[in-house]
């Protein structure tokens, strides 16, 4: 695939996706950089970065044409917003997961964007990436790439050690699982280039299984426990 094609986009709803898309879930904190990562594949502005808010308020699925494939990039709410753990985006994410794998979707990939420069790990974000791991499992631990972003210092990029930090944020049992520490270098090949190193292999998510094969309630799977712990927590 060649990252010098110019893609199309338009907003598409969710009827629209069929199994012979390649869909990519972008998830993380706010202000992380998923909408930067979509801007850059799609070459749509999906708003700015307000603080301590989340642009999206709802799953939003973004269609992009790209060497004859079509993509879906799916925008999800930042997962350290306080409304993902409460409840409303949380179960929009689930609801979107459910639906897509009755109707025979997998996902090709799940970005996870988290700012390099961040050096401040508060619990919100803690919690947002273990329910990231809860959400995906680890059998399909190798469709995620956690992506370092640098939105404004993208020169700079290479300074950091990637491998590093991601210990220090104890991401090392998701990488042994398969997941994989990208960087991100703030330009649309960069951004195709991490999306065509997933290729086309194609896997389901941990609690799509739970919901749909299990038939358990969500608060009942390993992510919906999870959530209910944290807002339990002293």
């Amino acid at each position: 695939m060649s990252s010098a094609t110019i893609p199309t986009h338009t907003a598409t709803p969710t009827l629209a996706i069929t199994s012979d898309d390649v869909v990519i879930l972008v998830m993380g904190k706010t202000e992380s950089g998923i909408n930067n990562f979509i801007n850059k594949l799609t070459g749509m502005q999906l708003g700015g970065t307000k603080k301590l808010s989340s642009h999206t308020e709802n799953v939003r699925e973004y269609d992009c044409s790209h060497s004859g494939q079509r993509f879906i990039l799916v925008d999800t709410p930042g997962l350290n917003n306080g409304e993902c753990l409460q409840g409303t985006a949380f179960r929009d994410i689930s609801k979107w997961l459910e639906d897509t794998y009755q109707r025979s979707i997998r996902l090709t990939g799940v970005i996870y964007t988290h700012d390099i420069t961040d050096d401040d790990w508060p619990p919100a974000d803690v919690q947002s990436f273990e329910l990231l791991g809860h959400l995906c499992g680890n059998k399909p631990a190798d469709r995620v790439r956690l992506v370092m972003t640098m939105p404004n210092q993208a020169e700079e990029l290479d300074a950091y050690n990637v491998e590093g930090i991601s210990e220090s944020i104890d991401w090392r049992s998701f990488i042994r699982a398969g997941a994989r520490p990208v960087r991100f270098d703030n330009t649309s090949a960069g951004a195709w280039g991490i999306i065509e190193g997933l290729e086309n292999t194609k896997k389901a998510l941990l609690l799509q299984e739970e919901l749909v094969i299990m038939k358990k309630r969500l608060e009942d799977t390993a992510a919906g426990k999870h959530r209910l712990d944290e807002l339990v927590a002293p």
